[in-house]
């Protein structure tokens, strides 16, 4: 007997999948007799533990009263169907009534695959540390001790579990066990495989894929009466979220976590993250929060109980802070995968680093203010107003995509110089648009957490400034030459989605790309702790100085606070 079977999997549109997959794999199985097989090392089997029948595997069991259940199972998922369409060897795992009455059946169609191999696995030919691919795509390994090779068919194990009897067919071997083998399924199969209380999560997912033609594998089915062909067209999937941080949700010598929020999380998590929003008087894409969301939920290690208990942030592939002590899962019921781990998230919360890329204003807009805000928010001492003027005209490293940024600046002269001092206090502000062409201008309510505390001056004022934060000192720091502390083109992190675009080669060319739209000079961090009763609430810089010398005017351009990763 000679079979051949080839498998060609063509991929059409609905399916998630991680990785571009298009794929024919060929199987070979007996040439001649029922006992060939892959390994050569001979087990001595006492041919009396092996009951051989003549009649074919479905014949044998729908005349057996005791694994009734399983025949039933077997053809109301198909399989029964699927082998006799393949017309080759195979070799089923099954149990008994009693015992499969007590199994979990939810997954069936997995469940049902993880039985059936395409491999007459005569038990003459098995030996320890072999592995048998099943339908389902997964590994059962055998194992065998020294009373399993000497032929006593009790002690060979699959995965672990045990041998009752061996059934040799006229197509194949059935092999009954003491209970079904457990193999879990892959962090691809458990996505796949969610229900409908997570079917945002999945849907977050399977919205990364990516559908292109393959035109070599569309069968041309006709014309159309425009005279272009029409094809059963054919679909290669890709999934460039995950192939970007080569992450492959089917490999099995993938070691990953995953965690899985519920719909009912999803929906919590965001609604408690615009309503804090509201209250800071902030607004924030809502796809950057759910992009958030997606970033966080894998991780290319597995995470044991004790290894989430053991630390307090863990990184996602994608660099997401996943804050152990705040975000709750269940970890009594973790969910083994081969390739991995998966646990339901029982709570989650959208950190605050999130709903605040970074919170940055301009000095300028005291000319937008009324005399009573000026007084309100600009408290001057030997300040007087001289200017608000733009020093660096609007520009952009890269039009259409970055908007234009200028570098306005709010200019005092010193009222006194022979007092040589001077000092502002400043309350931070927001300028919106109105309806009526105008502004409004608030003070920034700034919620409870840690921040580095960025600013921009003007490069050689000459003098040397001391600054508190909320009355704290954050120290003297020097106005001169370098440009640590020249509007915000210095020095500082960049703005959210600009350090990526940097680091793309040959993206952006502007000989001046590293000097746009930066904190500013470091600070220092400061701890900002609300109003009395812990709510967002205005801060106070205090910017000074005790000698300026030959200095004739102070130049202020920018603040900027930007949540640490303890500002969670």
């Amino acid at each position: 007997m000679n079979t051949k079977n080839r498998l060609q999997t063509l991929l059409r549109m609905g399916g998630l999948l991680p990785a571009t997959l298009l794929f024919a794999v060929g199987f070979s199985a007996c040439e001649a007799s029922w006992d060939d097989h892959y390994h050569t090392t001979e087990t001595k089997m006492n041919n009396t533990q092996v009951s051989i029948v003549s009649v074919t595997t479905e014949a044998y069991l729908q005349d057996q009263d005791s694994l009734s259940g399983m025949y039933a199972f077997l053809r109301d998922q198909g399989i029964l169907e699927q082998i006799n369409a393949k017309d080759q060897l195979h070799t089923l795992f099954l149990v008994d009534d009693a015992t499969f009455a007590q199994e979990d059946t939810t997954n069936a169609s997995f469940l049902a695959k993880s039985l059936v191999t395409d491999i007459a696995l005569s038990p003459s030919n098995l030996y320890d540390g072999e592995r048998i691919l099943m339908w389902h795509g997964k590994y059962v390994v055998v194992s065998l001790d020294s009373a399993a090779l000497a032929g006593n068919i009790s002690h060979i194990r699959f995965n672990e579990v045990p041998v009752k009897e061996i059934i040799k067919t006229s197509d194949g071997y059935i092999y009954v066990l003491e209970h079904l083998i457990k193999t879990p399924m892959s962090l691809y199969d458990v996505i796949n495989n969610l229900g409908d209380d997570y079917s945002l999560f999945k849907e977050m997912v399977m919205a990364k894929n990516v559908l292109t033609f393959d035109k070599p594998n569309s069968k041309p089915i006709g014309v159309d009466n425009t005279g272009n062909t029409v094809y059963d067209s054919v679909f290669i999937i890709s999934n460039p979220f995950f192939d970007a941080k080569g992450f492959d949700l089917t490999a099995e010598s993938l070691a990953a976590t995953v965690m899985l929020p519920s719909n009912e999380v999803i929906r919590g998590a965001m609604d408690d993250a615009k309503a804090k929003l509201t209250e800071w008087d902030m607004t924030r894409d809502t796809n950057l929060m759910k992009n958030w969301i997606l970033e966080v939920a894998f991780f290319n290690q597995r995470y044991t109980p004790a290894d989430l208990s053991a630390n307090t942030d863990i990184s996602s592939i994608y660099g997401r802070q996943w804050r152990t002590t705040v975000q709750l899962l269940d970890t009594e019921n973790p969910i083994s995968m081969s390739n991995g781990i998966a646990y339901k998230v029982t709570w989650m919360k959208i950190p605050n680093n999130i709903l605040m890329y970074r919170l940055k204003d301009y000095f300028y807009y005291y000319e937008n203010c009324s005399e009573t805000q000026k007084a309100a928010y600009f408290n001057a001492t030997n300040l007087e107003f001289k200017e608000c003027v733009t020093d660096v005209a609007g520009w952009t490293p890269l039009p259409g995509v970055w908007p234009n940024i200028e570098n306005r600046v709010l200019t005092y002269s010193f009222i006194n110089t022979e007092v040589d001092v001077f000092n502002l206090e400043f309350v931070p502000i927001k300028r919106v648009a109105n309806s009526d062409g105008g502004y409004d201008i608030r003070p920034w309510k700034i919620p409870p957490g840690e921040y580095t505390l960025g600013m921009g001056f003007k490069q050689s004022l000459g003098l040397d400034v001391e600054i508190s934060f909320n009355d704290v000192s954050m120290g003297t720091f020097t106005l001169g030459s370098a440009t640590t502390f020249h509007y915000d083109r210095g020095a500082g992190s960049y703005a959210e989605g600009y350090r990526e675009a940097l680091d793309t080669p040959g993206l952006i060319t502007h000989s001046k790309k590293g000097n746009y739209d930066r904190d500013g000079g470091q600070i220092g961090t400061v701890v900002v702790t609300g109003d009395a009763q812990g709510n967002p609430a205005p801060v106070k810089l205090s910017i000074g100085s005790s000698g300026f010398g030959t200095a004739t005017k102070m130049t202020f351009h920018h603040w900027c606070l930007r949540p640490t990763i303890n500002n969670y």
